[in-house]
């Protein structure tokens, strides 16, 4: 008997799936510390271009993937206009001194701070 075959009958006397079977351990908090959690999110990267390599996933998994990217650079664009971000421009209400103070090298430098996934984008694009 292949070894992974006691495992899927161990999952089918447990009436359990594989994919639901991954979703408890990774979503469930009494085993975030379990051994088999641990080695999962070590190997996440592995896991992941597994995914990416195999046939029946590939397009699945690379358009849910861009779907993450997409939301993390929608994320950071927005913390960046927002007024909460403290660099928030208003023409109306800035003192000549602000503007003989601006720099754009401290701009940029917050810019990468708040939103370094954006970042990296713009100097891979640049």
């Amino acid at each position: 008997m292949p070894p992974l075959d006691i495992v899927f009958e161990a999952l089918d006397r447990c009436q359990i799936s594989v994919a639901h079977f991954i979703t408890m351990l990774l979503t469930h908090q009494e085993y975030e510390d379990h051994r088999f959690v641990v080695d999962l999110v070590e190997h996440s990267t592995e896991v992941f271009n597994v995914f990416l390599q195999h046939p029946a996933s590939r397009v699945q998994f690379t358009q849910q993937s861009m779907g993450v990217v997409e939301n993390t650079y929608l994320q950071e664009l927005s913390y960046l206009a927002s007024e909460d971000n403290g660099s928030h421009f208003q023409a109306s209400s800035t003192s000549t001194e602000q503007l003989e103070n601006f720099r754009v090298t401290t701009m940029a430098r917050k810019m990468e701070a708040d939103a370094p996934n954006w970042w990296r984008l713009l100097g891979t694009l640049l």
